[in-house]
């Protein structure tokens, strides 16, 4: 992978640190880094957004937080059984790193709730806000990182009771203050307290927090880029590139069935209907926006534990022709799911600290194109969200060159 100049220290604050993503991700920097393996899978890797002052995968550091205890070391160990996504050798060659990383994962077995959870389980909603901004200043002061990205990698949550106290910055400080937990969520609280610490923020997740206008409103005050909800990266990733292909043909389309099947942690999570609302929202809304119509369409996500990390995607489209002759379209999605989502991870980490670094805040619209329900984008299909980026790129570059131009002027 082209090498970066820089010799900046970018802290990454992982919510879910010990999940199959996370430790994907935190597996797949060091083998990357260490030149193990190749960068395939990282868009910005590729020309012209390579192009870009990007942060150096070197100068990244990792720490974070997870409900469960344990270690990376072990947690990798298990993903190469279970999934074989990397090997026993590999792990062993980067042991001393991922220990290393470990110091900094926090234990937090209360950062797990949702509106039915009895009262008694619940954290004190003031005190775990302020506990998330004492990790988060512990982890900068320790490296002395001179920006810090908060990326949100937890399992699925129940949604909370909404209310309008979620519109405006302070009905949601009311909320934290007055102990509202039905109202709130971890995702929520770690959103309220990156942004308190000025941290870039992304939602890889489809749980609340970044599409709520309260937080908007904060993050508007604290200067600080977000952007969310719920990585785009299997059925939907190909739902929303094939899609345009009927629109430009005419072809109507009168059905699209899905059923997804996977089996790691967050598999096992969405088996409970509660968890999975979010997600089979954010999957179902891509056709309407992309077709102008609503096809029928039945999306089921199925638990199926031998699967280990593998999704199957297996999708029926019927749709009508010339003279209203019907025809059928099927495909089967077979991808490892942190092997996809790991690199665009990766990705919005590096995007979102240039974008910090550039004085910009607010939604990064730019990374729609990553995204299931990007935040206040009505475009879904993929290639236009893509070319969302590549004017972003293009537009940096730009003003690059010409400043550049500028000074050998001067």
């Amino acid at each position: 992978m082209k090498r970066k100049s820089s010799s900046r220290k970018i802290g990454i604050w992982l919510a879910g640190a010990r999940g199959d993503i996370a430790t994907t991700l935190i597996v797949g920097t060091l083998a990357v880094r260490a030149g193990r393996v190749s960068s395939s899978g990282m868009v910005t890797e590729i020309p012209p957004i390579s192009d870009l002052d990007l942060a150096d995968l070197d100068s990244l550091i990792f720490g974070g937080l997870d409900i469960i205890e344990g270690s990376l070391v072990d947690t990798a160990r298990v993903v190469a059984r279970r999934s074989g996504t990397f090997t026993y050798e590999l792990i062993d060659a980067i042991e001393s790193d991922l220990q290393a990383i470990d110091a900094d994962i926090v234990y937090e077995p209360t950062a797990f709730w949702g509106p039915d959870s009895p009262v008694e389980t619940r954290p004190n909603m003031s005190m775990f806000v302020s506990r998330i901004r004492s990790h988060l200043k512990r982890f900068k002061e320790r490296h002395a990182l001179e920006h810090l990205v908060v990326v949100n990698l937890t399992s699925s949550e129940s949604l909370p009771v909404e209310t309008e106290a979620h519109e405006t910055k302070a009905g949601i400080e009311l909320l934290i203050e007055e102990n509202r937990s039905e109202a709130l969520t971890p995702s929520i609280c770690y959103t309220q307290a990156a942004f308190l610490e000025g941290c870039s923020y992304i939602n890889f997740t489809p749980n609340p927090g970044s599409d709520l206008k309260g937080l908007h409103e904060l993050a508007d005050q604290q200067g600080v880029p977000f952007y969310g909800n719920d990585g785009k990266t299997g059925e939907t990733l190909v739902k929303t590139a094939l899609a345009p292909m009927f629109a430009y043909r005419n072809l109507r389309i009168l059905s699209w069935e899905g059923t997804n099947m996977l089996g790691n942690g967050d598999g096992k999570t969405l088996d409970d209907p509660d968890h999975k609302v979010a997600k089979l929202r954010n999957k179902g809304n891509v056709l309407d926006s992309i077709l102008g119509y609503s096809p029928h369409g039945g999306i089921d996500i199925n638990y199926v534990p031998s699967l280990g990390d593998w999704k199957t995607a297996w999708d029926l489209i019927h749709f009508q022709g010339f003279l209203d002759v019907k025809m059928t379209m099927q495909f089967t999605w077979q991808g490892c799911d942190s092997i996809l989502a790991a690199p665009l991870v990766l990705d919005m980490i590096r995007l979102s600290e240039f974008a910090a670094r550039q004085g910009e805040s607010g939604p990064m619209y730019h990374l729609a194109a990553y995204f299931k329900n990007p935040i206040d984008c009505d475009e879904m299909a993929l290639y236009p969200q893509f070319q969302l980026l590549l004017e972003y790129v293009d537009g940096h570059l730009q003003r690059n060159t010409g400043a550049a131009n500028l000074e050998s002027i001067g």
